[in-house]
């Protein structure tokens, strides 16, 4: 296989490793949908219960909280779709969809523990991409790494 060929591999693998990526960023944020729909007390997903969760479903606390879901899921879609784009703000806006997502999980950590695993896989993500563009050399006349 020639260079350009290696490369054009490469790329493509990446391509699909960025694509799986998003999804399952996606997915997540999607996920925290039923947190949402549960403390404002649209609806009891699935095996989830109002006496599931704390606070309250439908009270003040529980109704604030479920916002904090909602923020979660809109700063995952949006990490997804910076993913796909390319963008490198995927990274900050990642770090902090990762964050939230960790605060309203917590609380619920014995039946959230795959919504865990996927913020622990975020963040190693974060921070394996930081770390990998400061080994990159700068690019001349940007300023800044590749």
């Amino acid at each position: 296989m020639t260079d350009s060929g290696s490369l054009g591999a490469r790329s493509g693998a990446h391509r699909l490793l960025r694509a799986a990526a998003a999804t399952v960023l996606a997915l997540h944020g999607l996920i925290h949908l039923l947190g949402v729909a549960l403390l404002w007390r649209w609806g009891q997903p699935g095996e989830l219960g109002y006496e599931d969760v704390s606070p309250a479903a439908g009270s003040l606390p529980g109704m604030i909280m479920g916002g904090v879901w909602l923020v979660a899921t809109l700063l995952f879609l949006l990490t997804a779709v910076l993913l796909v784009a390319r963008r490198t703000a995927w990274r900050p806006v990642g770090l902090l969809a990762a964050l939230v997502s960790i605060a309203v999980l917590l609380p619920s950590a014995s039946i959230a523990l795959a919504g865990l695993a996927v913020d622990a896989a975020v963040l190693l993500a974060v921070g394996v991409a930081v770390a990998a563009a400061h080994r990159r050399p700068m690019r001349s006349g940007t300023g800044g790494p590749r």
